[in-house]
């Protein structure tokens, strides 16, 4: 017998579903909370760049397009970086030398991605010109076997900058700055989805932690590089705060360790109890990042339910909620006293907390007053093609899938 007009409830159910959320997103994305800068695509990742500007206006976003962009805060002027990868780029690192017989500075900007590669993209710059930083070279590296998700700079005992990556691979990777490879490990987990050094650790043993894509948080003290290449690394841990995968690492001024997770929570680990939680932020959905604002007391945690949270740290209280992306939050940094998010709705939005603004900030939360009615900002045309920005989604949710299938296989 012929289905055709035939009526299927989950059809018309997803369907309808669909529409709803479609409308929903449209209508908030008319919104211009948190000043938004739009970008042509997904915005992966963001990191303030001190070494471009030492006074915090410059941050440098990672695109789902394979571009890096710099944004000037202050006046939003965008700089003009060559797209060099074709694929997402999920993470960003930065390592500038200066010697006194060049008037010039050498910054490197690294971003690592979908691709297994890390790219790295050269500047050259007088200090006291803001002028000519631009681009002056950009190569890549093969780096893992799959996804790179995290990169940091660290120097070892001997001052020596190295680049430590972290792949989906499950590997963690050591580097020369220049991309010759030092030494790696491998921890036996699922995956590496963070890593942060440790700013109280003592310079000649470094310690970094790093986290997994199960739920362990593992750390090692970084040795001379003659030793990282005969694999002379101590893997140490691990700790096991979270039920599935911990997406980020964050340390703060007292030398607590932060996490976001997708069990729902952002932690506090404490140093002087053994990296033990002594604090719990639930949320509604997978908590993606982690940062905290110590002259101010504040925790911040992004999540994929959309919104920007602002935590008391000293008591875990929720304080405010700021609303105005329309897809999931990837990513937050601080600069001074803003508060700096991006988000796959392509946006990078900025929310002061400066005690006044914070507080404006939460009388008129009170009296909100309806999206629809504020001007639409202008939308620039996607860089993806609707084939490429399907390719995303689909790649992003099957990894979201993943995490899920994971956290059921470790309660069993």
């Amino acid at each position: 017998m012929s289905t055709i007009g035939s009526h299927d409830p989950g059809h018309y159910f997803q369907t309808d579903t669909s529409l709803v959320e479609s409308d929903r997103k449209q209508r908030k994305a008319a919104n211009t909370k948190g000043s938004p800068v739009k970008f042509p695509t997904k915005i992966l990742a963001v990191e303030v760049n001190y070494f471009f500007d030492p006074s915090g206006d410059v941050v440098f976003l990672a695109e789902a397009s394979g571009s890096v962009s710099g944004l000037r805060l202050s006046t939003n002027e965008v700089s003009a970086i060559p797209r060099g990868a074709q694929a997402p780029l999920t993470c960003l690192a930065y390592h500038a030398t200066k010697t006194p017989q060049d008037p010039f500075t050498t910054m490197q900007v690294f971003a690592g991605g979908w691709d297994k590669s890390v790219w790295n993209y050269t500047f050259r710059f007088a200090e006291d010109t803001m002028q000519g930083r631009t681009v002056t070279d950009y190569t890549s590296f093969p780096a893992h076997r799959d996804f790179v998700k995290c990169l940091i700079v660290v120097q070892t005992p001997d001052k020596q900058d190295i680049l430590i990556t972290g792949g989906a691979d499950g590997d963690v990777r050591f580097w020369s700055i220049g991309g010759q490879p030092l030494g790696s490990l491998n921890p036996n987990c699922r995956g590496i989805e963070a890593l942060a050094l440790d700013p109280l650790s003592d310079p000649d043993s470094p310690g970094v932690m790093f986290s997994t894509s199960k739920k362990e948080i593992f750390s090692i003290t970084v040795p001379e590089v003659s030793k990282i290449k005969t694999s002379q690394i101590q893997l140490a841990g691990p700790i096991v705060p979270h039920e599935t995968s911990v997406y980020k690492l964050h340390f703060d001024d007292d030398g607590d360790l932060w996490t976001a997770s997708a069990d729902k929570t952002a932690k506090q680990l404490s140093r002087n109890d053994n990296w033990q939680a002594v604090l719990t932020l639930e949320h509604p959905d997978f908590v993606r990042d982690v940062v905290t604002h110590d002259d101010y007391g504040w925790v911040l945690t992004a999540c994929r339910d959309e919104e920007v949270r602002v935590w008391f740290k000293a008591t875990g209280d929720l304080h405010h909620v700021f609303s105005g992306h329309y897809e999931e939050v990837t990513g937050l940094t601080i600069s001074n006293d803003l508060l700096i998010s991006v988000s796959i709705d392509g946006t990078l939005r900025r929310w002061s907390l400066a005690p006044a603004d914070l507080q404006r900030a939460v009388e008129e939360m009170k009296h909100p007053h309806l999206l629809e009615d504020e001007p639409e900002p202008k939308v620039d045309l996607s860089m993806l093609t609707k084939e490429e920005e399907a390719e995303l989604r689909a790649l992003m949710e099957s990894e979201e899938q993943e995490t899920l299938e994971k956290m059921v296989l470790d309660e069993q």
